[in-house]
């Protein structure tokens, strides 16, 4: 997929898409969990043309291969097992969390047809929903053993570490590319934000956190350590505030449910809880100038009150139209005067505050979602897209406290690897939504992936620990195991 992606001739590069597409019959599970390799390259800057101008993601293409493949395998292998899970055993994987998936679904598809600019409503429906949420169906078709699910997580930390390795190459060799923004320099290797890889770690590394406080192997051990500190070291040169809290708190959650004693534990977050309330009534003139003085404009306006005056414009939009929204990447048209849309349209652009100040916001038009999870999905795909994301994210971790307990009341041979799976997972979707709640961390291609795949591989692992949907009668394997 390499070799197709970077050759630009479509004669020259036909062979190797069709080389993969044999291989993927071969070992589909394979190429599945391979798949979140191609995420970060998703900008139009990336995207290759497949046939005339019609121009696609790496992603979307190899997610085509694997869905080509997977139809034919339906077709031509239905009867031998190895090839197809019975409805009945998908909807046991998917559980309670089928429902609100579909009316998210179905939202998000009629969010097209009442979009000012329909075009981008079903560009983005492709990109940011359906294409995710097929992936999501392959991943619980396909990935059954432990082993796949390790190789998904590796996957989704190896995409992480390609891009800090992008991030010390720029910052090493290519300094004067970084971002430059009110004096300071931002690394951004292949993103048109540094935000972005800030981002993309929330989702990955809380997952090597929990990998390095896990019971393992020393080797191991050190090669996690190894990555979170190149990502560590790429994410402070961000300058990305919001994925600094993300990572901080999904940190602290690792570390928390890494300590088996209840005693260290409850010692060490009075003490955590403490020293953090010290710091506080010390320096906290300087702790709040910082943040609210941070990436200050010309009109003394930071970033912190940038998001203040995005979420009032959100707000004021989800007023007058809270049940179905303004279609997804539609905020634009109806945010401010732009190229995007007609300028005759009524924008919601807060150009100065109550009190007369400005505001900053007459310099960034192009402000594309504002920078928050939930205000983003309300006013994208309405009321009923925000309520259906909410009851996922309420059944995620319902779902991960319940294969911890699992976990501990049944302890295995492989329970150890299947907690530090469980809680990396956990940690990361905590991260995506701290961070979320001042930046975009869900209606984005690369994004959205990572979302439904954290929620996918927790629904695997409690397959494999064996957590019931109920307080049922344990099965006789886990009786055994106890």
């Amino acid at each position: 997929m390499i070799l197709y992606y970077l050759i630009h001739s479509p004669l020259l590069s036909l062979p190797f898409l069709l080389i993969f597409a044999l291989l993927s019959w071969y070992r589909l599970s394979f190429a599945i969990a391979l798949l979140p390799l191609t995420l970060p390259y998703y900008l139009e800057t990336y995207q290759k043309a497949v046939a005339g101008s019609a121009m696609f993601s790496l992603t979307e293409i190899t997610l085509s291969i694997c869905v080509v493949v997977c139809l034919a395998q339906f077709v031509l292998k239905r009867g031998e097992r190895r090839f197809w899970l019975s409805w009945r055993e998908l909807q046991d994987r998917v559980g309670p969390f089928l429902l609100p998936m579909v009316v998210f679904l179905l939202v998000a598809a009629l969010s097209i047809t009442i979009a000012y600019r329909g075009d981008l409503a079903l560009r983005d429906f492709r990109k940011e929903v359906f294409a995710p949420l097929l992936y999501f169906v392959l991943v619980l078709l396909y990935i059954r053993s432990r082993h796949d699910v390790i190789r998904l997580l590796a996957a989704l930390i190896a995409t992480a570490t390609i891009v800090a390795f992008m991030g010390v190459i720029q910052i090493l060799f290519f300094p004067n590319s970084m971002a430059l923004e009110e004096g300071v320099r931002r690394v951004y290797a292949i993103y048109g934000s540094p935000n972005s890889i800030g981002l993309l770690f929330d989702y990955t590394l809380p997952i090597v956190l929990a990998w390095a406080l896990g019971r393992v192997r020393w080797g191991s051990r050190f090669l996690a350590l190894f990555l979170a500190g190149l990502m560590f070291v790429v994410l402070y040169l961000t300058h990305s505030l919001g994925s600094w809290m993300g990572i901080a708190v999904a940190a602290l959650f690792v570390v928390g449910f890494s300590i088996r004693s209840r005693k260290i534990l409850l010692i060490g977050g009075l003490f955590a809880l403490v020293l953090a309330i010290a710091v506080v009534a010390v320096y906290h003139t300087q702790l709040l100038n910082y943040v609210v003085d941070r990436h200050s404009d010309a009109f003394g306006t930071g970033t912190a009150a940038k998001r203040v005056y995005l979420w009032q414009a959100a707000l004021a939009m989800i007023h007058d139209s809270p049940w179905l929204g303004y279609g997804l990447d539609n905020w634009l048209c109806h945010y401010s005067q732009n190229t995007i849309c007609p300028n005759t349209l009524h924008h919601y652009w807060l150009l100065r505050d109550a009190t007369g100040h400005p505001t900053g916001l007459v310099n960034e038009p192009n402000l594309s979602h504002p920078h928050n999870i939930f205000l983003h999905i309300w006013v994208s795909i309405g009321v009923f897209g925000l309520l259906s994301f909410g009851v996922v994210l309420i059944l995620f971790y319902w779902l991960f406290a319940r294969i911890l307990i699992s976990l501990h009341a049944a302890p295995g041979k492989y329970s150890e690897q299947l907690r530090w799976m469980t809680l990396g997972v956990g940690a990361a979707m905590l991260a995506a939504l701290v961070q979320g709640q001042v930046d975009s961390a869900f209606l984005e291609q690369d994004l959205s992936f990572c979302f439904w795949t954290l929620v996918a591989t927790l629904l695997l692992l409690r397959v494999l620990s064996q957590t019931s949907w109920r307080d049922v009668v344990q099965s006789e394997a886990k009786q055994e195991a106890v």
